[in-house]
């Protein structure tokens, strides 16, 4: 029972629902899905990146339809 308490407690699940909300906004600022394959890749700052699924070149801003 004490150690229902202790992982409920709300810092507990304040701190964890905060992590998670930080990891998801750091995700969704560094990778973007490839226009062509869908795959997860890194976002493009500057230039164009080639996707190591399909091999085709995508850059920043291009979207999935």
């Amino acid at each position: 029972m004490l150690v229902v308490e202790a992982v409920l407690s709300p810092p507990l699940v304040i701190g964890a629902a905060l992590a998670v909300g930080l990891g998801l906004f750091w995700g969704w600022r560094n990778y973007q899905r490839c226009p062509h394959c869908g795959r997860i890749v890194p976002r493009v700052s500057q230039g164009w990146f080639r996707c190591r699924a399909c091999g085709r070149q995508y850059r920043k801003g291009l979207r999935v339809r």
